[in-house]
């Protein structure tokens, strides 16, 4: 769903553990070259466009590169858990 917005080149979501609702999905996305998008924007695209269960509660990171296996094929959803996990404890040494 995240791949229908116009800047947007390509998208992954994990789910983030969280203990009060077992996990928040979190998404990263690659822009197309030269577009601009914000974090906010998706979100709101996900709130106009799925159930309230998939809205991207775990928030948006805009990144260069997804993390890939088989030459770029297939993404790799434990490297971007493992992405996910960094931004977390980098948020709970912030704050």
């Amino acid at each position: 769903m995240l791949q229908e917005h116009p800047a947007v080149l390509a998208a992954g979501v994990v789910g983030m553990p969280n203990p009060e609702t077992h996990n928040l999905a979190r998404a990263f996305v690659v822009l197309k070259p030269g577009s601009t998008c914000t974090p906010e924007e998706l979100c709101i695209l996900a709130q106009k466009k799925l159930p309230l269960y998939k809205h991207l509660h775990g928030g948006v990171r805009i990144v260069d590169s997804l993390p890939s296996i088989n030459k770029g094929v297939k993404l790799d959803r434990k490297s971007l858990m493992v992405m996910a996990l960094r931004d977390n404890e980098e948020n709970i040494i912030k704050h």
